[in-house]
């Protein structure tokens, strides 16, 4: 166990400069502090629970290759005959390793009692895995073919705590 987590540390530095190459977002644990997973759970803003092992199509819209076998994708499917997203995380996952998806809707939050700061986006989650390899997805929500109206997944791994988010959908 001690060797794996010890790749994982020396992937997830090789990773990291990977990501940058390749365009990924990288960013700091602290933006997700105030993020709870119940602004999302539950039915919660329009979002939707479903199980841990559900998939989307093939058509993966983004994925991050986190290293050490484990990825993150934003899925797409259909239900009720409405298109829909979700994040995961999936392969030899640990825990303590994460996945979230934030989504943004031009004015879906304009702030509540004078001085409340408005939120650019919604993070749904962290969802926290509890045992190795877990699966874990997070709630979903209908997309929309509105630009304003956007999806992206983020995530990290308990080994670095490096958060890596996908570019927007």
């Amino acid at each position: 166990m001690r060797s794996m987590r010890q790749l994982r540390s020396v992937l997830a530095s090789f990773t990291a400069v990977s990501a940058l190459a390749a365009g990924v977002v990288m960013a700091s644990a602290a933006g997700n502090a105030q993020a709870a997973a119940s602004d999302c759970t539950g039915g919660a803003r329009g979002f939707r629970d479903h199980p841990d092992n559900a998939s989307g199509d093939t058509h993966k819209p983004r994925s991050i290759d986190m290293g050490s076998g484990i990825v993150i994708t934003l899925e797409k499917g259909v239900y009720a005959g409405q298109q829909i997203a979700f994040g995961k995380i999936s392969g030899v996952t640990f825990p303590g390793d994460k996945v979230w998806m934030d989504w943004k809707a031009d004015g879906w939050d304009q702030g509540g009692p004078p001085g409340t700061p408005i939120r650019p986006w919604l993070q749904c989650g962290p969802f926290t895995v509890q045992s190795i390899g877990q699966s874990l997805t997070t709630p979903f929500k209908r997309t929309s073919t509105d630009p304003d109206y956007q999806f992206r997944v983020c995530g990290s791994l308990n080994s670095n705590n490096i958060v890596r988010c996908s570019e927007w959908w």
